[in-house]
């Protein structure tokens, strides 16, 4: 070991983990501490007997070792000098339920058409995300996949419910962009044995990480085959590609769900965790402990994890679970070698933390510090504000909070600095992730049902249809969680993450019992894709083209948006009352800049959108002379006469 530098500090950037060819396998880990590491490789995954080889020290604290023969097929594990066995952290392939690291030729992993296969040409700004878990998606008999709840039963085309479309081709027809998978690599708390698979209790989210590079093996069709799942995986990622929707991972990078028991922890004690100056654990991620992001060779780790991710997986995006969690030099250095490869990749996270923490506030991604940098946020602000708090009764401005109407705007406008109003976290609208609910606390459809306890069911389902209404008609990125189009609900239970599977599981039935909410929601897809300036316009051009109409008290928010010789005017009613619009009003609150940009007496107008969706109202009308119904969305086309 190098003596002057402390064991901490040590660095080293080779390829860590197996590097294997047919002639030779070498191997590298780093643990310090460590006097004698051994190598012991087992020719079968349940051999409980394996040939143990000894393991050499650089001066780095990395233990390599080199095997000249073929061992593809065999599996591995390192002994530690106190006699503990582990798993390799860089593992790309393992044994059923994590037990030992597999030893593959992944070019054996790849499906036909793989290396040459098509991948969308979709913008960060263009983007559409569509939450979803690989389990849920597919796993009730109603979505009529062969592969129920796999990877591949996500992809299987041609599956309906009475002529109602299911799986990929549901995905597809709603016209989303991005598809962010939960966890899908390989987690704990699932029993991969496929005779378990439809055990109703075994179920999990998977945010409680074991080997970050391997798939979970319970999402494939052979989890006792190690290269089955790696295939199966690459399969699904291409057909998505090949539908032209782009593929986001759910990394958790900020604790692992061993703890001092991981691999990590057992091979470099007190290195990979945080500890408050006492001694004890920090535990920001609220399961007892998180990860220290910024020892090197953890930075390191999680800089390779996400190259590997995008360059054997062809992945498009991740999403950063507790990303407060990870101290803002590596997220700059995940940004910039990322767009390295991939000028389009997705990135974004939650900016804040699960628990309190020891690392230092200056270090810490919270709302804000993402300015200019190449990645977004989750934006809780603008979600509190249309929808009220997260699992109680608190109301929003959907629900007759009006005093949230501005801060209602302000994410309208991409929350970016717009004016001594509407002033932001964002430098640019891609910045902010827009949302009113993720996998996390309740589902859209329960929090309303809930806030709203006393209304009629039409009344829910007005408020439920704004709140998309204005998600999907705001500068900046929408999210909405799977099923969220067809209402959704998990009887009122949240953070459903260790099931069971019979409350995750997506009932395909409420796409045909909800369908009209289904196609209003479809509609919305396609009205903000023909609205370009969504996916077009900076802040610069939001400042110059976005206009706030002076509806005064009314508990209503209306705007325009200037694209060029057109326009769009759009009303948000939050009122239980239809709303009528004084056109004196509105010309006194326009601005002098728009009025020189459309002549008002040389326009032709017609209503575009209201609360049943896209409209075939081609009549001309007075724009400014309307009575927007209540509870709704209402969007108003302005062409401009040449």
């Amino acid at each position: 070991m190098n003596l002057k530098i402390k064991p901490h500090e040590l660095f080293s950037d080779v390829e860590m983990g197996l590097i294997y060819s047919k002639e030779e396998s070498t191997f590298r880990v780093f643990s310090p501490p460590n006097k004698d590491l051994k190598l012991r490789i087992y020719d079968k995954a349940d051999d409980i007997v394996g040939n143990d080889y000894d393991m050499i020290k650089d001066v780095n604290g990395i233990f390599h070792a080199t095997i000249k023969e073929d061992l593809k097929g065999k599996f591995y594990t390192y002994i530690t000098d106190g006699d503990s066995e582990v798993t390799d952290p860089y593992s790309v392939a393992a044994s059923l339920n994590s037990e030992k690291t597999a030893i593959i030729d992944l070019k054996e992993t790849n499906p036909p058409g793989w290396d040459n296969h098509h991948r969308p040409n979709i913008k960060v700004s263009e983007a559409i995300i569509y939450e979803m878990h690989i389990k849920d998606f597919t796993y009730s008999t109603n979505s009529n996949a062969k592969n129920r709840g796999k990877f591949l039963g996500v992809v299987e085309s041609g599956k309906n419910l009475q002529g109602y479309s299911t799986g990929i081709d549901h995905l597809v027809e709603m016209g989303i962009t991005h598809v962010h998978l939960m966890p899908i690599y390989d987690y704990l708390t699932v029993d991969e044995r496929e005779e378990k698979f439809f055990v109703d209790e075994n179920y999990n989210w998977g945010y409680d990480p074991e080997l970050f590079n391997v798939p979970e093996g319970s999402y494939s069709t052979k989890p006792e085959c190690p290269k089955n799942r790696i295939f199966e995986l690459k399969t699904m990622i291409m057909k998505l590609h090949e539908a032209g929707i782009k593929v986001v991972l759910d990394v958790v990078y900020n604790h692992v769900y061993r703890g001092k028991r991981s691999n990590f922890e057992s091979l470099f004690p007190s290195y990979y965790l945080r500890y408050r100056y006492d001694g004890t654990l920090s535990n920001g991620a609220g399961v007892g402990t998180e990860m220290d992001t910024q020892r090197p060779m953890y930075r390191k780790f999680i800089l390779d994890s996400v190259r590997y991710w995008m360059e054997e997986y062809k992945v498009d995006g991740f999403r950063f679970d507790l990303m407060g969690l990870i101290d803002i030099d590596t997220m700059e250095s995940v940004i910039k070698m990322a767009k390295k490869i991939d000028k389009d990749v997705l990135i974004y996270g939650e900016p804040w933390t699960g628990g309190y923490t020891t690392l230092d506030d200056r270090k810490m991604i919270t709302k804000g510090s993402q300015k200019n940098k190449g990645y977004s946020c989750f934006n809780d602000t603008f979600r509190d504000c249309i929808k009220g708090d997260n699992n109680g009764r608190g109301l929003g401005f959907v629900m007759g909070d009006f005093n949230k109407k501005i801060c209602v705007e302000q994410g309208i406008s991409g929350s970016i600095h717009f004016d001594s109003l509407h002033n932001g976290f964002a430098f640019n609208p891609t910045e902010s992730i827009n949302y009113a609910n993720s996998h996390d606390d309740l589902i859209l459809s329960d929090k309303i049902n809930l806030a709203l306890k006393e209304a009629d069911e039409s009344t829910k389902i007005d408020v439920n249809k704004l709140t998309h209404g204005i998600l999907f008609t705001s500068f900046g990125i929408p999210f909405i969680h799977e099923g969220n189009e067809f209402l959704r609900s998990k009887n009122g239970i949240s953070n459903t993450y260790n099931g069971p599977t019979s409350l995750n599981a997506i009932d395909w039935s409420l796409k045909i019992e909800n369908n009209e909410f289904y196609e209003y929601v479809k509609d919305l897809i396609s009205l903000r894709k023909t609205i370009t300036a969504f996916a077009k316009y900076d802040r610069i051009d939001i400042r110059n083209n976005l206009f706030f109409l002076d509806l005064k008290l009314n508990p209503m928010l209306g705007y325009v948006i200037v694209q060029q010789d057109e326009a769009y005017v759009i009303y948000h009613n939050a009122s239980i009352k239809d709303i009528y619009v004084d056109p004196n009003r509105v010309l006194k609150s326009l601005s002098k800049d728009y009025k020189n940009k459309v002549s008002l007496e040389n326009v032709e107008v017609t209503k575009i959108f209201d609360k049943n969706g896209l409209t075939n109202d081609f009549r001309e009308i007075n724009i400014f002379d309307v009575v927007v119904q209540k509870l709704s969305t209402e969007v108003f086309y302005i062409k401009i006469k040449k």
